[in-house]
């Protein structure tokens, strides 16, 4: 027990408890602005009951043996892909998605337990190889994994939380000892899908590409399969856009020029702005911010909380909360790094960089760097599914850490 409480990581929960702490009280802050979320919104109490079940949840999690997840996470995995099939089917539809099922009074997002379930999966099946497969058909089983379920809820349709599904994929193979070079081979029909946008960028990765497929010390067959589908992938995609959904094509639109769609998909990104920009040093105060005061800002208990913080807490409100998040993330990684099995290592490497690519993604998003894709805020943004989901994940790497040195 001695041991339990030395490892018990305090630094790490201290920064997720603040962490939720400002969630809730920005969340309150949130609904405190114009009647679009009705009069006199109760969301933030809500909020603080998932937030309680969360930490439920979280302990349930850590004290759970890893040797254990193991062994269910096949099962987990196979009721995420049931679960991520039957909303398609069966699913409560809004705003032109159908990403809920409803229970009674209750809805949630298979798409969040899947994220959790696939690490699972994931991590067993890379725990169980002796050695890194690098080889077309070493990758075949891990990038499946990830790429099943990521198609189901792009079908919903999610691009943003998609995305998350893959964003965990190279930082776990990575950890479980493939080499970087190979990795960016593997990833080359992505990033050259990227690059598509631009003729001219596009162009310089394929002769970077060549270089690298010149210099790798990967088989001639991979090397000719990934360089044929990097270029296939960058000749098909402005094929593909007249594919995308219209409020998907309107939100990357916007993104480039969001005057162009000032009153509809652009709006989000210039109000965002407005209201990060607007927070100066110090913040408005809280409770104070007009944007969200005069119902202005879109989306502010969600998807923009992130401007909220902004605008009521300064540039100095929101460094404290990019601090906090990576101090987490470190102590995550540290947690990982002293890991002596394999599995809890990968398993918290997965959540990790599941964390920090939306975290990324949302403060890119309030700041205009990149589309609005309606990827939450992990912690501090409204919803239950999400928050619940979220602090069960983190709940398994504090377990990694109860039990590094056993």
């Amino acid at each position: 027990m001695r041991r339990r409480r030395d490892d018990f990581d305090r630094i790490f929960f201290i920064a997720l408890i603040l962490l939720l702490a400002i969630g809730i009280a920005v969340v309150y802050s949130a609904c405190q602005g114009g009647e679009d979320l009705g009069p006199g919104s109760d969301l933030w109490q809500k909020q603080i009951v998932f937030a309680v079940i969360g930490l439920i949840a979280f302990g349930i999690c850590a004290a759970v043996p890893h040797e254990l997840w193991e062994r269910i996470a096949p099962g987990l995995y196979a009721v995420a892909i049931v679960t991520l099939i039957a909303v398609l089917l069966i699913g409560s539809s809004a705003g032109g998605a159908r990403r809920w099922i409803a229970l009674g009074g209750f809805r949630f997002q298979p798409s969040e337990f899947g994220k959790f379930a696939t690490v699972l999966f994931l991590a067993r099946i890379l725990a169980m190889r002796r050695r890194p497969t690098e080889s077309i058909w070493g990758m075949i089983v891990p990038v499946l994994i990830c790429l099943v379920p990521a198609a189901l809820v792009l079908k919903e349709p999610d691009l943003g939380t998609a995305l998350v599904y893959l964003a965990f994929c190279l930082p776990m193979l990575y950890w479980s000892g493939v080499s970087f070079p190979y990795l960016l081979l593997c990833s080359s029909p992505l990033i050259s899908v990227l690059c598509a946008t631009n003729l001219l960028s596009w162009i310089a990765f394929t002769i970077f590409l060549l270089a690298l497929a010149y210099f790798s010390k990967a088989m001639l067959l991979d090397k000719i399969i990934y360089g044929s589908l990097s270029i296939f992938a960058g000749i098909v995609t402005p094929l593909l856009w007249h594919h995308l959904e219209p409020y998907q094509q309107q939100r990357f639109i916007a993104f480039l020029d969001p005057t162009r769609y000032s009153s509809g998909a652009g709006y989000q990104i210039i109000q965002s702005k407005v209201a990060v920009g607007s927070g100066g040093l110090v913040g408005m105060g809280y409770l104070d911010g007009t944007q969200k005061g005069l119902a202005f800002l879109p989306a502010r208990h969600t998807d923009f909380i992130f401007s909220v913080v902004g605008e009521e807490f300064g540039f100095l409100g929101t460094i404290i909360v990019v601090a906090l998040f990576t101090t987490l993330l470190v102590r995550g990684y540290w947690i990982a790094a002293g890991s002596r099995d394999p599995f809890p290592g990968l398993v918290v490497v997965g959540i990790l960089s599941m964390l920090t690519f939306q975290v990324f993604l949302n403060i890119g998003m309030a700041l205009g760097l990149v589309p609005v894709t309606g990827v939450p805020l992990p912690i501090l943004s409204y919803g239950g599914t999400s928050l619940m989901s979220t602090l069960a994940a983190l709940g398994l790497v504090m377990g990694a850490a109860l039990r590094r040195r056993v």
